[in-house]
């Protein structure tokens, strides 16, 4: 390689015997080889430094055209990071109002406050508002996701997915669910003394959905879905930075794993209808693949990747975490432990060994009720957008058309006159249902989460076996949990382990 004039920088150096890095002009040869070389070293140093200069002042021109729309989303990713959400908005509260703006994700956002403006924006969806996610984070979910859908193409899509999800498609899983945790347990339980929470629940969680929704249980394909779901999680809701090292960049790769991986399973599947050996599947992939569009023709490839990279991501880690709350939650308060305990075992007297079904997990009131509680004081998703269709007048203030309006859990959740003493843990708060708008983990309006009811369901049926043959302590009881967009503990959660006898 060409070594730099002095001064220069060497990001632009060509091999001696590559004329074609600068282009093969029979000028420029000619004087190179009659200068002795010197014209090429010059003329690449030259290069260089144009290059850097160019390159330096247009990334700080387009980082100072940035700041003033990053507004204030490292202050709000810095607060959620240090689970100090509810902070960030008292504090706003406090200087501007129970509605107030801000710049978050690139994008001019209005906060109302709850639970009016949780009433206001799920009543009139698809009128006033329609669901809308930052640009970014749509590129991460895919256009044709549940998720990203609106008005009428987001009504005929959720029909199709409520055959799954709906009451009649989760009696048919109840069993399934069953031999899944009892497995599980087994496995990851049997003859341990100390396991790691967290990550032993995103096993469950991710073998449960990866058997539900696409009959897989192990293997190659498992293990690299399994991979990249985690890194897709820990881009879906950051910084837009796309390029190598960011969590962005990395979830938008994983992103692209999954499609690949998703494909393959798709042609294989296809390939085994149409030759008549199909296993006769009964899942979340069998529903997709032949489930007529509204239009009569099938759902394309695309929507069914896009959909279940959606699913994976929502039923495996939203659905671990609230588990693993629960885990530290009844460690730390026995008096519920308690309750839970004496609740299984009425219902596991009567049913005599014999595998849990839809009916039963309707029995666990107290358990429902922890679970809700958990999900008050820790909920998966913490806020969610939607964008004014018009120009429209709320308490006062003029939100203009495409302005995103977002919703915050804690917003109603740490409401004192609601919950009067909203940090503590008390499954008694729902003894009676919260107000209408205070108690939203699962957002609200057509957009509400379609999977809540499978999510309570495996829930139910983990702690079933689980508190009938296991007792368990946090080794951390002061363990902090952060969002990076969802809940993560500092530690992991490693629990004492003991199986009861």
């Amino acid at each position: 390689m060409g070594p730099a004039a002095a001064g220069g920088l060497n990001i632009y150096a060509a091999d001696d015997n590559s004329g074609a890095a600068f282009g093969n002009s029979d000028l420029l040869v000619l004087l190179d080889h009659q200068t002795g070389g010197k014209l090429k070293v010059g003329f690449a140093a030259l290069v260089g430094t144009v290059i850097a200069i160019v390159a330096a002042t247009a990334l700080w021109a387009s980082w100072m055209l940035c700041l003033p729309f990053l507004g204030e989303s490292l202050e709000y990713l810095s607060a959620s990071r240090a689970n100090r959400s509810l902070e960030f908005y008292k504090v706003r509260i406090a200087k501007y109002g129970e509605i107030f703006k801000t710049h978050l994700l690139l994008c001019l956002s209005i906060s109302l406050g709850a639970p009016e403006g949780n009433k206001f924006l799920f009543a009139n969806e698809n009128k006033l508002v329609q669901n809308s996610w930052p640009p970014s984070v749509v590129k991460l979910l895919g256009r044709h996701s549940l998720a990203t859908k609106t008005g009428e193409e987001h009504k005929k899509a959720r029909r199709i997915f409520a055959s799954f999800f709906g009451p009649d498609g989760l009696q048919s899983f109840v069993p399934r669910m069953d031999q899944t945790v009892r497995s599980h347990l087994d496995q990851c339980w049997e003859n341990k003394e100390e396991v790691m929470g967290v990550e032993t629940l995103k096993q469950f969680t991710f073998s449960l959905v990866a058997n539900l929704f696409l009959s897989i249980k192990d293997g190659p394909e498992f293990n690299s879905m399994a991979h990249d779901i985690e890194l897709y999680l820990g881009g879906i809701m950051q910084l837009p930075l796309d390029f190598p090292g960011t969590s962005y960049h990395k979830a938008r790769l994983a992103r692209e794993s999954l499609l690949q991986t998703l494909g393959t399973i798709i042609s294989r599947r296809r390939k085994a209808i149409k030759e008549g050996q199909d296993c006769g599947h009964h899942d979340l992939f069998s529903v997709l693949m032949n489930r007529p569009h509204n239009q009569g023709d099938l759902i394309t490839d695309e929507e069914i990747k896009d959909n279940i990279v959606l699913f994976l991501f929502a039923g495996h880690d939203t659905s671990s975490i609230t588990p693993a709350a629960i885990l530290k939650y009844l460690s730390l308060n026995p008096h519920c432990l308690h309750e839970v305990v004496k609740e299984q075992k009425e219902i596991a007297k009567v049913k005599a060994g014999a595998p849990l079904n839809w009916d039963d997990t309707r029995k666990m009131k107290y358990t429902s009720e922890v679970i809700q509680e958990t999900l008050r004081l820790q909920p998966p998703v913490q806020a969610a957008f939607r964008e004014a269709l018009q120009e429209f007048e709320y308490e006062g203030l003029r939100i203009p058309k495409g302005c995103k309006v977002f919703w915050s859990v804690w917003r109603s959740h740490m409401l004192p006159e609601i919950f009067p003493n909203p940090t503590k843990f008390d499954p008694s708060s729902f003894e009676k249902a919260p107000p209408p708008f205070t108690f939203v983990p699962f957002g609200g309006g057509p957009h509400s989460c379609i999977g809540k009811d499978f999510a309570r369901t495996e829930i139910m049926v983990f702690l079933h076996y689980l508190v009938l043959n296991y007792e368990w302590s946090v080794v951390h009881p002061n363990e902090k949990i952060s969002y990076d967009p969802m809940p993560i503990f500092e530690k992991g959660l490693p629990l004492k382990v003991h199986k009861k006898v």
